[in-house]
């Protein structure tokens, strides 16, 4: 006896089909809506890493901040040489102004 397909075995068969090519479209479009989003998140990062070296760019060497730090050592040297030499003629400018005043009294 040979198998004789009827109408519900093609129905069944066809449901099934669909079943299957409808799966198949769904993880078809997942694959490609993650290789989309591994794509922008590849770009961002692109992005993020152009402008971190641009900001990086124009930050000083280690050398030049070694540089920088000797040169504010001598500024700070020079100013309190130079506030040491205020103070003597501050002292000085108060003698002045103490013996005029007391010259001024006598007057």
């Amino acid at each position: 006896m040979g198998y004789r397909m009827n109408l519900q075995d093609i129905e069944i068969s066809f449901g099934a089909m669909q079943w299957i090519l409808t799966s198949a479209i769904g993880v078809y479009s997942w694959l490609i809506g993650r290789q989309a989003a591994s794509a922008k998140e590849l770009l961002d990062l692109r992005t993020r890493l152009t402008t971190l070296e641009a900001q990086v760019h124009g930050v000083p060497s280690k050398d030049e901040l070694l540089s920088l730090a000797g040169d504010l050592k001598g500024v700070r040297a020079e100013l309190h040489g130079m506030r040491e030499a205020l103070q003597a003629n501050a002292r000085s400018v108060e003698r002045v102004n103490d013996y005029l005043l007391g010259n001024e009294r006598r007057a």
